[in-house]
């Protein structure tokens, strides 16, 4: 029976096993010479089996923390033929706090619920500032989406600054292809400041026009006063704000921006949510009720079930049945 495992780098410490035994076997040396040492009537006590359900416990534990699985299972996935990849912006002025608690965390719960209401579609997350990177490519496996989703924030990528440009341009050649024309959505969710000098908006619009991409972008932040953006020391939780020289950093939603980009294309779709209440799931909802939507054949996601916790019941065991071997 092939046995397979999750996490397979923790296994680099089963190395500790012969340590612990050695330390057994170097406590059990000492004991019983420091016993001969004390004379006539001290009598040495074996902790052999002790020592044995420790090491063995040790053993366990680090397989259990390897996540071990058996048993293949295979899950039959319907798709229904439409891929969906959000285009999600992490510049630091999605920090702000215009929307509870900032523009980003914000996008990441409306993405989440999103996600809860699709069934059976392909869906991709593109993460974007002054450069873009794929974190979780096409794939019907949604809990692998939201784990991507969940770790998104400024510090995913080195680069900081916003350029929407290259990243649909990015987009395009890793995520698109041809036999997915008039079949592919793209989700934009971004303030809309582009701050670094790069290919032009409207241009990287019109090349997903030909690919068959359908924009639809998401507009968040305050039109008009904007917002500081929030800063958080990790060490001693402390709050500032962004500052650019002396003077602290204001961010507004450039409506302007992705409302040229939207209308540059046939079939874009903008939506400017400003800084009230953001239902993804309803918008992608309505843009979705007349969308082709063609069955294709059946896919087959295989996963082995988890026995983790057999292993770690077995430590557990080990150390009990220990305690009660143990002499007074």
């Amino acid at each position: 029976m092939p046995v397979y495992f999750y996490n397979p780098s923790v296994l680099f410490w089963l190395w500790l096993v012969p340590v612990v035994a050695g330390l057994f076997i170097y406590s059990s040396v000492k004991r019983r010479k420091a016993v001969e040492a004390f004379g006539a009537g001290a009598r040495f006590i074996s902790r052999k089996r002790e020592a044995a359900a420790a090491t063995g416990a040790t053993a366990l534990i680090i397989i259990a923390l390897a996540r071990p699985a058996w048993n293949l299972e295979e899950t039959k996935l319907q798709e229904s033929g439409r891929d969906v990849i959000f285009l999600l912006d992490v510049s630091r002025s999605m920090l702000a706090e215009d929307m509870h608690p900032n523009r980003l965390e914000n996008a990441k719960t409306s993405i989440l619920d999103c996600i809860d209401d699709l069934s059976g579609d392909r869906v991709a997350l593109v993460l974007f500032a002054g450069s873009a990177e794929i974190r979780c490519p096409l794939t019907a496996d949604y809990d692998y989406f939201r784990m991507a989703l969940r770790q998104a924030s400024p510090e995913s990528l080195a680069a900081g600054g916003t350029m929407m440009a290259h990243a649909l341009e990015r987009t395009m050649n890793k995520l698109v292809t041809e036999d997915k024309a008039g079949l592919t959505d793209l989700i934009l969710i971004t303030d809309g400041e582009d701050l670094i000098e790069g290919p032009d908006e409207i241009d990287a619009v019109r090349k997903l026009e030909e690919a068959g991409v359908r924009l639809i972008a998401i507009g968040l932040g305050d039109r008009t006063r904007g917002s500081r953006i929030a800063l958080e020391d990790e060490t001693t939780g402390a709050r500032s704000y962004l500052k650019s020289g002396n003077q602290e950093v204001w961010t507004r939603l450039q409506s302007e921006t992705l409302r040229r980009m939207a209308g540059a294309v046939q079939d874009g779709l903008y939506f400017d949510v400003g800084s009230g209440p953001f239902h993804l799931a309803r918008i992608y909802e309505q843009v979705m009720e007349n969308a082709a939507r063609v069955s294709v054949d059946k896919q087959v996601m295989e996963r082995y079930e988890e026995k983790f916790h057999l292993f770690l019941g077995g430590a557990v065991l080990l150390l009990l049945v220990s305690h009660r071997w143990r002499k007074a």
